[in-house]
Formats: structure tokens, sequence, C-alpha cells
């Protein structure tokens, strides 16, 4: 009988290790992204007649676009990966990134409503010349995109977010996004990568509203941890975690795994 998520062992604790993303960790993370999200999504950003025929090429260029994310303030950019001591661990690819969490902070979103996978990012924020690269550069890192279809995606989003969140001044915590390699869905990841900002966000003064974009599937973990969906436009995608919702009844206090120490709690 083929496996599934719901009869898949939870890792141990110890197992999981959480630290920030490094530009070393971007063609990995490249990977898992196109590894993670459903086919049928990216099939319109990314049209299999305008892909590279060597998934290499399609991931090097997203690792590359995924370079100045790292060197923007107010950003929290968390990987996964597993402990040699794991079962689970592979030795011929040690650093493999199985699960990953993007999150702009309130300092960020309080001012500026503007998400990185954006194709006017870019401009927008002068990536271009703190990278150095030329306009045929850039060209050559989005070839294979339908970059209009990738632009109206990301700034419908946007444009929502903004009205959603007009009225909280202090900002809220937008990731952007969270995702877990299929080999390792339904094993606590996810989890273990929202419980890190979760308690960050819950012992703020004032506690801070948290926003996504969800995929159908995606729904009920983020439930499990305070966010609920909306009414209205972006009803079948926008969750927000308002502070009043966080304590969350019947679940278990947080317990937030980094570097591989802690308990998992709330599962």
């Amino acid at each position: 009988m083929a496996d599934t998520r719901e009869n898949r062992p939870r890792f141990k604790p110890g197992e999981v290790i959480l630290s920030p993303v490094t530009e070393e960790d971007l063609l990995s993370l490249s990977e898992g992204y196109h590894a993670a999200f459903p086919k049928e999504w990216y099939d319109k950003l990314e049209p299999p007649n305008l892909r590279p025929t060597d998934a290499r090429i399609r991931h090097q260029r997203f690792a590359t676009r995924m370079i100045p994310w790292l060197k923007e303030p107010h950003v929290l950019m968390t990987k996964a990966v597993l402990h040699p001591s794991s079962p689970s661990f592979d030795p011929s690819n040690p650093n493999r990134v199985i699960g990953h969490a993007g999150w702009l902070a309130p300092e960020r979103t309080r001012d500026q409503i503007l998400n990185f996978w954006r194709r006017d990012a870019c401009e927008k924020l002068g990536w271009c010349e703190k990278m150095g690269w030329s306009k045929e550069e850039e060209a050559e890192l989005w070839a294979g995109t339908n970059v209009e279809a990738w632009q109206e995606n990301f700034l419908q989003y946007d444009r929502i977010r903004a009205d959603r969140m007009r009225e909280v001044a202090e900002g809220h915590w937008f990731l952007a996004p969270l995702w877990v390699v299929p080999d390792f869905q339904g094993r606590g990841v996810a989890s273990l990568l929202l419980k890190e900002v979760i308690e960050i966000a819950d012992r703020a003064d004032p506690p801070q509203a948290m926003y996504l974009e969800a995929m159908p599937a995606a729904r009920a973990i983020y439930e499990r941890f305070g966010y609920r969906g909306v009414e209205g436009e972006g009803h079948d995608f926008v969750m927000i975690r308002w502070p009043k919702d966080g304590d969350v009844k019947g679940s278990e206090p947080i317990t937030v795994i980094v570097a591989g120490i802690g308990e998992e709690k709330g599962e």
C-alpha cells in the first residue's frame, strides 16, 4: 500500500534543524519550490513550451533571482534540513533543503506591500544596481516564464493584501511562502516552520497580525495555528491570523525547534 501523509511518522526532536537560508542554499531552495508547488500552478507562470529543456537552467535562474531577497532588511528566510542522525538523512545530499518559510516582518510591511516574487520588484527595490545586473542579464534570469501572467498574479495578491491590511498601521508578518518537499510532507516540518515566527508574533507588544496566501490543500494546517479564511475577494486563498485568534482552542503551547533542539507540540 502506498504511503500517505496521514500515516507518515512524525520526525523526532533533533531530526530537523531550522536555520537561516544562505546564498549557498538557494539552488536547493529553487529545486524545492519547483518540487513542492503544484505542477498546474507553475504551468501558468512557466509554461512548458517556454521552459528550458534542462531543468538545471530553470532552477539556477530562480536561485539567482532570489539572491537579493537575502540582502533585504526585515526579512526572515528559514530552511529546514535533516540532522545526520535522522534515519531519513541522505549522506549523498547532506545539505538538501526539505522545507522553507520566507517571512516579511511588520517593520517592512507597515511601509510597503511588495511581494519579492513580483517581476517589478527588481526595479522598485534597485536590485539590478545592487547586484550589478545589466538589463540583458536580468531578462535572461526571467527567460522561460510568462512574465505578464507572473506579474499579474502577484500584483493581484498584493492589491488584495494592501486592502485587507490597510488599517494595521504597525504592519504584519507576511508568509511568502512556506513549503515542504513532497517526500517529507505530513511529518511535522511545516508546523516547525510556522511556530518559529508565530512565537515571535505572539510575544510582541502588542501581538502582531499574520497574513498568507494558501493553496487549498494547505489551509487545514494553517487553521490549526489560528489562521482564518476571509469573505469576499481573496476568499479562496487569503488567510489571516489576528492576534485575538492566536490562542487556538484545544492546541498545546507552541515550542520552537531551532538547530534541532526542543520538543514538537500542538501536533
